[in-house]
């Protein structure tokens, strides 16, 4: 019968393709077990966007620097994000030789790449990466600005100058990312910075950094969040959403707000700072030191 011929064939035809899939999927391992990377390479233009994962995978282990113009490749042109994901991957595996390449896709005009180039650079952790990443605060993408503080968190230490710069030298979103980024890596030398960065003229400076203050591991940085929230909370709030701009970066809007508290309290805010033994807070001591 007719419909017994198309069931037949329907069939074989899911077969056939089974077989072929597998036959795939058995070349892909075959090509890593032999260390294949023109192999692998060419499995890249494969049609099956599962082959094309694998080889991926495949060459980001083995970390042959000869397979990094074809991911780069796979990581800006491909038409699935899973397949750009593994490709960003197998590049931050294979590592250093990786970096240029990288910096470059953080201009690339699919935000989708750039977070990603971004993120892989992090992995790396190279400091060639540190100034393009800074720039990459400034994306007119929110997720691209914030990977980007992301990658630099992950490249940590030798960030932090670069960062602390950008927190007080640099406009809105370089300050925003900065205070971010230094959240995630809690090196002490950013803890007077933040402080500063509390009276920004912008509220979404000033919440991250209160965010990352609240992050660092500093027993006197602690203490003094406590006795901002033991000052009124409500009123801290209120200060840290409506604070009136100031002219720049670490404007007087904060010390004129602690100023306004209980003369006790503030004395022990004092001794906080004090604690953390950093010079740069001591124009922000002196001033609250007043009788």
């Amino acid at each position: 019968m007719p419909w017994k011929k198309g069931v037949t064939y329907i069939i074989q035809r899911v077969l056939r393709d089974f077989r072929n899939k597998f036959h795939s999927y058995s070349n892909v391992d075959d090509l890593r077990n032999e260390n294949d990377v023109p192999g692998l390479i060419n499995a890249l233009r494969h049609t099956d966007i599962d082959v094309q994962y694998m080889a991926v995978e495949a060459l980001g282990d083995l970390r042959n620097p000869a397979a990094i113009p074809p991911l780069i490749i796979m990581l800006s042109e491909d038409q699935y994000s899973a397949v750009r994901w593994k490709s960003a991957e197998a590049l931050a595996k294979i590592g250093e030789e990786s970096v240029e390449p990288l910096i470059v896709l953080l201009h690339h005009p699919d935000e989708d790449v750039r977070w990603k180039a971004a993120i892989a650079l992090g992995e790396i952790g190279d400091a060639r990466a540190i100034g393009p990443l800074i720039g990459l605060l400034c994306d007119q993408d929110h997720y691209v600005k914030g990977r980007a503080a992301v990658a630099l968190g992950m490249i940590g230490q030798p960030a932090v100058s670069p960062l602390i710069r950008a927190l007080s030298e640099g406009d809105g979103n370089l300050r925003w990312g900065a205070a971010i980024a230094l959240g995630k890596i809690r090196d002490p030398q950013a803890i007077a910075p933040l402080v500063q960065a509390l009276g920004d003229k912008y509220e979404n400076v000033r919440a991250e950094a209160l965010a990352s203050l609240k992050a660092m591991e500093d027993g006197n940085i602690d203490l003094f969040i406590h006795l901002l929230n033991e000052v009124d909370n409500e009123a801290l709030q209120d200060y840290m959403t409506h604070a009136p701009a100031g002219d720049g970066p670490g404007s007087p809007g904060f010390t004129d707000f602690l100023l306004s508290v209980d003369p006790d309290i503030r004395k022990r805010l004092v001794s906080a700072l004090l604690g953390v033994g950093d010079p740069d807070l001591g124009p922000l001591i002196n001033d609250l030191s007043v009788p």
